[in-house]
């Protein structure tokens, strides 16, 4: 006789449908081990609902709370490293990848003489810039030129502040702001 389902239903008696409760008493008025191991569950389950509740110990709060508190920075650290790898990981497969891309489309003959070329004619290109700063330079008014400044100075700061204080609130507090 198989005892596999009896023996679940004793175990979980809460699930159980009216159906299995009728033909799960049925077979405990036959089966002599079911009806046992029912009646050793019963003195378990009420074993269980009287045991005292011990106190914990002094201070095992306070470890815990210390020892919760640790995990979480350990874990903020893991994420944080997680990140940076991943980034740095993606930021060198796509270098990589756009290398391979331009060695597969440019021949290295040419590749080569674009190099030689924008390193030799660099001196002259960096002339042709200086001389472009300095003829709108002189096309702006002293003032607008200073309230440019002024507005990028303000913007620059602002950012700054808006970024220094995310990264401190996010120090504290954590990536998932625990």
């Amino acid at each position: 006789m198989s005892h596999l389902p009896f023996e679940n239903w004793i175990f979980d008696r809460e699930k159980l449908t009216p159906n299995q409760i009728s033909e799960l008493e049925a077979h405990l008025q036959t089966c002599q081990q079911c009806s046992h191991l029912q009646s050793g569950w019963r003195e378990v389950e009420k074993l269980l609902q009287s045991a005292p509740i011990t106190p914990a110990p002094p201070q095992f709060i306070n470890r815990f709370q210390a020892s919760l508190a640790e995990k979480k920075a350990q874990q903020q650290k893991r994420q944080v490293r997680i990140a940076l790898f991943s980034l740095g990981g993606a930021f060198i497969l796509a270098g990589m990848v756009f290398i391979l891309r331009l060695l597969w489309t440019i021949p290295p003959a040419r590749l080569l003489s674009d190099i030689i070329g924008w390193i030799a004619l660099a001196p002259q290109r960096w002339s042709e810039v200086q001389y472009i700063l300095y003829y709108w330079g002189s096309q702006i008014s002293p003032l607008a030129l200073v309230a440019l400044v002024f507005l990028l100075a303000g913007w620059s700061i602002l950012l700054l502040t808006l970024w220094l204080l995310t990264f401190q609130r996010l120090s504290h507090l954590g990536v998932r702001g625990q």
